[in-house]
């Protein structure tokens, strides 16, 4: 009886555990982004474990109702894993859903990012960002680590609006490009990453169209215009400079005038002056009675002369 009871009870539990599902797995994995996703029918608690593959010890990262589970953090870009998550609901358990998981064979490459163009004079510069893991290294960084043939390239592929069929495609090793383009073109332009060493590519990016820019023809008519009649008049007026300066009377500079009012002779004539002498007798009283008034003496050469 008692074996019968186990019998029956285990039959009981197996027949629970059958009736509660497995998930059904998907692996959302792109550069170094790695999102375990599954569906369910009915509501439950999910346990999410990951091991290395040659391991049979688990480790827990994910319990709750959400029916995905991140697995970016413990897992290195070239190693070999084993996921697995089963469903928890009414006090029964699912079996366990296994997925294996090779991060550099599975993990998608991203799209390149963050492009954009500038029109020019019948030129086009593109620019991007290249593919980044999620610690924000570039993919390239990343890849190199585990291949030295890994190098990240890029395609671009661009087209006349108006003639979508007519797309042409360059290869290029850089996230800077000019294009030369016809003026006056409206041209849309898409990029994509790839790697040949782990045979990896990336969907394109949405198109982005821009138009180059280039001169009027009525502003190349007029440049020239411009340029001569500016040419012209520059020379005409070096040339009335110059006659004015053939014609104009000559002059000394103001450092060689001397101001006659500033300046002194440095040489001054002396003056001379002569000084007269007269000697005149004076008469005795006996004299000027007898005599009467006396008339001044004539001077004479010894009474009187000029001396210098």
């Amino acid at each position: 009886m008692p074996m019968k009871l186990l019998v029956m009870l285990g039959s009981i539990m197996l027949s629970a555990a059958a009736d509660l599902p497995k998930p059904e797995l998907t692996m959302d994995a792109v550069n170094t982004r790695y999102v375990l996703r599954w569906n369910y029918s009915t509501r439950a608690n999910f346990t999410a474990q990951w091991a290395f593959s040659n391991s049979v010890h688990y480790e827990d990262i994910c319990f709750g109702v959400e029916t995905h589970c991140d697995y970016s953090a413990p897992l290195d870009y070239s190693g070999v894993y084993v996921l697995r998550v089963r469903a928890e609901a009414r006090g029964q358990r699912s079996d366990w859903a296994i997925r294996n998981f090779c991060p550099d064979a599975d993990a998608g490459l991203g799209a390149p990012s963050e492009l954009g163009v500038e029109a020019g004079d019948s030129m086009v510069t593109v620019s991007f960002k290249e593919p980044m893991a999620e610690n924000g290294e570039p993919m390239s960084s990343v890849l190199s680590q585990y291949s030295l043939e890994a190098v990240m390239a890029f395609r671009l592929c661009f087209w006349a609006e108006d003639a979508p069929s007519q797309r042409q495609v360059k290869t290029l090793n850089t996230t800077l490009h000019t294009l030369s383009l016809p003026a006056h073109a409206r041209y849309c332009l898409q990029v994509m990453a790839f790697s040949e060493a782990f045979g990896k590519e990336s969907r394109y990016t949405p198109k982005l169209c821009t138009t180059t820019l280039g001169s009027s023809l009525l502003l190349r008519i007029l440049l020239p215009l411009v340029l001569l009649l500016v040419v012209l008049g520059a020379m005409g007026a070096l040339w009335t400079s110059r006659q004015r300066r053939e014609f104009q009377p000559y002059t000394l500079p103001s450092s060689m005038v001397i101001d006659s009012k500033a300046h002194q002779p440095l040489l001054v004539p002396r003056e001379t002056s002569c000084a007269v002498t007269a000697v005149v007798p004076m008469p005795t009283a006996e004299q000027a009675v007898s005599d009467g008034p006396a008339l001044a003496p004539t001077p004479g050469p010894e009474t009187g002369g000029c001396h210098c």
